[in-house]
């Protein structure tokens, strides 16, 4: 069964056809269709991984017919959508590439009548069942509050100069940014900012330009800098470490989202280095909770509102207990 599934996401990349597990033909059954965008690698794929497996194992034991759908963009996704209402599921758990581009499309499943989970990237102002996300404006107001602990002596004598890597336009990296300067000092300057689009090589070709084009005044200047995803910070750590200038790289911290084991691992190597890291729990398993509100649904359950999942931080200090507990093992634990 999970080979022939991973056959049905390889052929949905391409946009090639939709299946129903136990076939197509006329049922009784209820179903439900998980739509959500494609990725091979890093934290989207690693989502793919565990929103195949719970649409799969949740579906075959509550009885329930289920589609999972994978997608390249926004215009396949919209197709998705139109075909799953047409189909008549009886739920739908969406995890939009974009959630405001997605609004036509998701006020499809709304009038239909179908309820609808939305998932992580969210389409303001919009009337779904239920929301689920991790608690992003949390992890921007304690990363704030943790650069101002961290850099609380360099910030009494005056301004501490930052970067900034966004993850894309979405509600996601808003939220981030939103909550890290609800928190963080007055003093704290941004030099630049940057758009990743939660690319890992995006953020390291920016990082190294950035050392690389910038006056030394500049980048000897850079004390922190504030990232949104774990791909960004690897990213962004992989240019500091290969960097070979002239100038001297004064930078003490590096933050991130997602906690994931290869950046765990390198945290003391790092720290070799003169860089110290802090993340937050943010699990590609998630999206199982949203699949499970999904199936809540079609068994008769209340499902209503927004259902936010808590962060936890990690740093130098508590990375190798966190690596013990259950956030990061049910994270790894369909590989």
């Amino acid at each position: 069964m999970a080979k022939r599934l991973l056959m049905i996401g390889l052929i949905l990349v391409i946009g090639v056809g939709l299946a129903f597990a136990g076939g197509q033909g006329e049922s009784d059954t209820k179903s439900i269709a998980v739509i959500m965008p494609g990725a091979t690698h890093g934290f989207l794929g690693e989502s793919i991984r565990h929103a195949e497996d719970a649409t799969e194992t949740m579906g075959e034991a509550r009885g329930y017919e289920y589609q999972f759908l994978i997608s390249d963009d926004v215009v396949q996704q919209a197709n998705q959508i139109d075909t799953v209402v047409s189909q008549g599921v009886d739920v739908v758990v969406l995890w939009p590439h974009n959630g405001d581009e997605l609004r036509s499309a998701a006020q499809q499943i709304v009038d239909a009548g179908i309820p609808l989970v939305v998932y992580d990237r969210l389409i303001t102002d919009f009337d779904e069942t239920a929301e689920l996300m991790g608690d992003n404006v949390t992890i921007g107001e304690e990363t704030g509050e943790y650069f101002n602990d961290y850099f609380a002596d360099e910030l009494a004598d005056g301004q501490v100069n930052i970067l900034e890597f966004k993850g894309d336009n979405s509600t996601v990296p808003t939220q981030r940014n939103e909550g890290f300067w609800s928190t963080a000092h007055d003093n704290f300057n941004v030099v630049n900012e940057y758009v990743t689009n939660w690319s890992r090589d995006t953020a390291q070709t920016q990082m190294e330009t950035f050392l690389n084009s910038s006056g030394e005044e500049t980048v000897e200047s850079i004390q922190g800098i504030f990232t949104h995803d774990a791909e960004v910070q690897a990213g962004v750590l992989a240019a500091l470490e290969g960097y070979s200038g002239t100038f001297d790289v004064n930078v003490e911290l590096v933050s991130g989202v997602s906690a994931p084991r290869e950046l765990l691992e390198n945290f003391d190597r790092y720290q070799e280095q003169g860089i110290d890291q802090v993340t937050f729990a943010f699990s590609p398993a998630m999206v199982r909770d949203a699949i499970e509100l999904g199936y809540d649904i079609l068994d008769g359950e209340e499902v209503s509102g927004m259902y936010l999942v808590e962060t936890e931080m990690v740093d130098n200090s508590n990375y190798e207990e966190f690596m013990e507990g259950d956030v990061f093992t049910t994270r790894y634990s369909v590989d």
